[in-house]
């Protein structure tokens, strides 16, 4: 064959191999169009299959393990990081969220985000918590139980965070316990087969009238009816304390709890006075008085006998130390032999000081106006002290009394428009207390 046919026969050839490629690629995308659900690597890997036959019955059930398989590592991956653990002690919120790498203002956020249903600031040891994020470290959702009953949730909902409280069911059971002291409320209360809580929540209700490291004497008798919630069978924690009565040296003081129509709740006696009076009997918790009020004590440092016009209260450093009634600051610092020192003016003439204080209350300054049971300071050891404990004194119109002799006026009654209501309630509680008919109740409560 001539050269120049050659020449003219290669290149038909090569026009109609392009061709046939235009063609083979025009068809197979058409194809993909029409079958997009082809997997296409195996289009590719295998172009027979363009021509296969459909799959029979009997194969499909082994064909479609790969395509299981597949979805289930598509599931894998989308499991979110997700941190678990309990509150220690010394470790806030902040602390928390901070340590799993989220920033000051994010937390601050989750803060603001919770008030409406979780006060952050409330945690306690022992408390749990769960965190999830994406991958990209942001929060998905987060998750806080607290005292064993009570969960707050909150979501990432696109831009907004959203907090939910989750409603907890819990058994509620009412019970009645009593005894005799021999050494110390606790211990008393410990032997009927309860918690050291529920003799912190008995004191509290009688603080206005019993100081009970001063007042308890051995053989004054006490009883409780109280409330207690459970989940299943194990024991959440206490609820409301119903009624008491405490037999303190013959004298028997009662208090009955009521809630009237408007919400207001109080502890009063059967007769219907409040049990809270205008200044408490003692600044703190539980703690012994190691030097009354007296004219003539010897002072421990300066070595000689002198007026001492208040109460001292042996108390381990950093105790909490509570304003004993409503009143305003009118001085804070150090004041000699005193250290660290406040005062406080409480209406009908009172003033009322604290001394020798480790540190002051968060937020106590001159001027400000301060609750009954506020923390205003804390126990410690500053001025002419020979060792913790907080210097208690009280002026009436500007002369120094004993506080734990004086008589306060009594708290306000019931409010009249619900008195019959209360003087039911009373009058079953009392009976109760009397030991005259105990009805175990149980019921369920939502929290």
């Amino acid at each position: 064959m001539p050269l120049y046919q050659r020449f003219n026969q290669q290149r038909k050839d090569s026009i109609r191999k392009k061709l046939l490629f235009s063609l083979f690629i025009i068809s197979f995308l058409i194809f993909l169009l029409i079958n997009p659900e082809k997997d296409l690597f195996l289009l590719i890997s295998s172009p027979h299959v363009l021509n296969s036959k459909p799959v029979p019955e009997v194969l499909k059930e082994s064909s479609s393990k790969p395509s299981a398989q597949k979805v289930s590592l598509v599931q894998t991956e989308k499991i979110l990081p997700t941190i678990s653990g309990s509150v220690k002690y010394g470790q806030t919120f902040y602390s928390i969220l901070l340590d799993h790498g989220f920033s000051i203002p994010t937390v601050a956020r989750f803060v603001k985000a919770f008030k409406p249903v979780f006060d952050c600031q409330r945690l306690s040891p022992g408390d749990e918590y769960q965190i999830i994020t994406d991958a990209e470290g942001n929060l998905v959702k987060m998750t806080f139980k607290t005292k064993g009953v009570n969960i707050y949730h909150l979501t990432q909902d696109g831009q907004k965070l959203v907090a939910k409280k989750e409603g907890i069911f819990l058994d509620k059971k009412v019970d009645k316990v009593s005894g005799v002291i021999e050494s110390s409320l606790f211990d008393a209360i410990a032997n009927t087969g309860e918690k050291d809580q529920l003799a912190i929540y008995f004191a509290d209700i009688f603080a206005w009238d019993i100081d009970f490291r001063h007042d308890l004497r051995k053989g004054d008798r006490f009883k409780i009816i109280f409330e207690k919630y459970y989940q299943k069978d194990k024991f959440i924690r206490y609820g409301k304390i119903l009624a008491a009565e405490y037999i303190n040296q013959g004298k028997v003081h009662r208090a009955i709890y009521f809630k009237d129509a408007e919400g207001r709740e109080d502890y009063y006696t059967p007769e219907g006075i409040s049990v809270r009076r205008s200044f408490l009997r003692s600044p703190l918790k539980f703690t012994r008085i190691s030097s009354g009020y007296s004219y003539r004590r010897f002072h421990p440092i300066l070595k000689r006998t002198m007026p001492h016009l208040g109460i001292d209260f042996a108390a381990p450093t950093g105790t909490p130390v509570w304003a004993v009634a409503d009143g305003v600051v009118i001085s804070k610092g150090w004041k000699n032999g005193n250290g660290n020192t406040v005062t406080i003016r409480h209406p009908n003439g009172y003033e009322t000081m604290y001394n020798h204080l480790s540190r002051f209350g968060k937020n106590i300054k001159v001027g400000k106006r301060v609750k009954q049971k506020e923390i205003i300071g804390y126990v410690g050891a500053t001025g002419l002290a020979t060792g913790p404990h907080l210097d208690y004194r009280m002026k009436k119109n500007g002369k120094f009394i004993n506080p734990l002799k004086e008589k306060f006026p009594p708290g306000f009654p019931v409010n009249k428009a619900y008195l019959k209501a209360f003087l039911e309630v009373s009058q079953k509680m009392v009976a109760q207390l009397e030991d005259r008919g105990f009805p175990t109740q149980k019921m369920v409560a939502g929290l």
